[in-house]
């Protein structure tokens, strides 16, 4: 949706004009839930006390028949391999014991028409976050290989868009318009089949009293912290929820040369301001990016070429012959 209309700013001349206040500002403030998280290894937690609990019942009952029989050697045999065993048991748990988070936020600005001595401007703010997790743990594994070989990267890129008018002349002139995000509300967080969510239109007034947006799901969206209110399975069912600001250490400028490190054209995120605020009825827009879900179409593909669809789909161990396959599939795509 490329539009000469918007033509981004140099964030430093940015800087020079406004200072960086303005940009720390209007910084959207997220919740995110602290159960956003990769799976965990359960059979290796369960693995690990059963085998710790016989550890020491074997300790306790070679105590009290040491006197009829007791091997030093089968003693010291027993309990280090069962040690070392339950070493690799929890240090196997607590590596895929990870929590997903924000780590910062980029921010690019542009700049629209100017009507007058005011001119529009849209604060593209990408909160970047440690990664994201499919519901389902095969799609998980293949998610994780595609970012690997194609993207060279695991963090989840978000993107929320913040409108407003500035003044040059008179910088404590402000005209907030509003907020433009995908709108996530009504999903259940962990729906493994997210629908094509649209971008939708809020005036600034919405996040007034604390209203901030809360992540809505495993892909983060956002939905307002208001809304995420009503749906009472969500809300405490994904508690504690986290408040994440910004400010001038992890609030930083997304650069061209940057985008191209991270392979930004692979990401699918349409960088363009959607809006145009000068335009009668600009806020019933309702956009859809239609390259926003490209990563998981190429996951299910290679899914339905490799493995198919079927009920062992959630069951990595019995797919796992074919996940190498899958992996040079997607070295070959970015090659």
């Amino acid at each position: 949706m490329l539009d000469s209309e918007w033509n981004k700013v140099d964030y430093h001349q940015f800087l020079k004009d406004f200072g960086n206040t303005i940009i720390v500002k209007y910084a959207p403030t997220i919740l995110y839930s602290k159960k956003d998280k990769e799976h965990e290894a359960f059979i290796s937690l369960i693995a690990f006390f059963f085998l710790a609990g016989g550890l020491l019942i074997y300790i306790a009952v070679t105590y009290f028949l040491a006197p009829i029989f007791f091997s030093v050697i089968l003693f010291i045999i027993l309990v280090t391999i069962g040690g070392i065993s339950d070493i690799f048991l929890i240090l196997n748990y607590l590596r895929f014991n990870i929590y997903i988070k924000p780590l910062e936020c980029w921010v690019e600005v542009y700049k629209g028409r100017s009507i007058d001595n005011t001119h529009n401007y849209c604060f593209s703010y990408y909160p970047i976050f440690s990664g994201k997790c499919h519901p389902n743990k095969v799609k998980n594994v293949v998610y994780k290989m595609y970012q690997e070989e194609v993207l060279k990267g695991k963090i989840s890129i978000s993107q929320i868009e913040v409108y407003l008018k500035l003044n040059p002349e008179n910088k404590e002139s402000t005209e907030n318009i509003g907020y433009y995000f995908q709108y996530g509300t009504g999903y259940p967080f962990k729906k493994e089949n997210i629908e094509e969510i649209p971008w939708k239109f809020f005036p600034f007034e919405k996040s007034k009293n604390d209203n901030f947006l809360a992540t809505a799901n495993w892909i983060h969206h956002y939905e307002w912290k208001n809304d995420l209110e009503y749906d009472f399975d969500k809300l405490h069912e994904y508690a504690p929820w986290i408040i994440q600001g910004w400010n001038e250490s992890n609030l930083k400028p997304l650069t061209e040369d940057f985008k191209e490190i991270m392979n930004w054209s692979l990401r699918n995120i349409n960088s363009i301001p959607k809006l145009k605020p000068w335009e009668e009825e600009f806020d019933k827009l309702i956009y859809q990016n239609p390259k926003a879900y490209d990563d998981l179409k190429f996951i299910n593909k290679a899914i339905m070429e490799f493995i198919g669809i079927d009920e062992n789909l959630g069951k990595i161990r019995k797919v796992k012959d074919k996940l190498l396959s899958i992996k040079t599939y997607f070295r070959d795509l970015n090659s």
